[in-house]
């Protein structure tokens, strides 16, 4: 067992699970407007140019969700700091030595 490690992280697909919980109704909000502007309003003139705004925001606001739904479920980050805080250890234990023993009574 190495020392110094942090506490292991809960599973990771819980966390993106989670996240897309929350992504998807906001995501089918989204198309779902988009597609009731483009079968009532007259895409003409400003409100065509409006409708062009909304799909825009609407984009990267699908795509900003959807992201933030991918980072969550992903190792990466966990994974890099991990791996930073084994190697300070590593590097303490070169430094200091092992650190004192502690004895078990019995």
């Amino acid at each position: 067992m190495e020392p110094f490690l942090p506490a292991p992280q809960p599973v990771r697909w819980r966390r993106g699970v989670y996240a897309a919980a929350l992504v998807v109704p906001f995501t089918v909000a989204q198309l779902w407007a988009l597609l009731v502007l483009l079968r009532l309003a007259p895409l003409d003139g400003l409100v065509g140019q409006a409708f062009l705004v909304t799909l825009a925001g609407s984009v990267v606001a699908m795509w900003a969700g959807w992201r933030w739904a991918w980072q969550l479920g992903s190792e990466r980050r966990r994974e890099r700091a991990r791996e930073a805080l084994r190697q300070r250890a590593y590097e303490n234990i070169r430094e200091f030595g092992p650190g004192p023993r502690v004895r078990v009574r019995s």
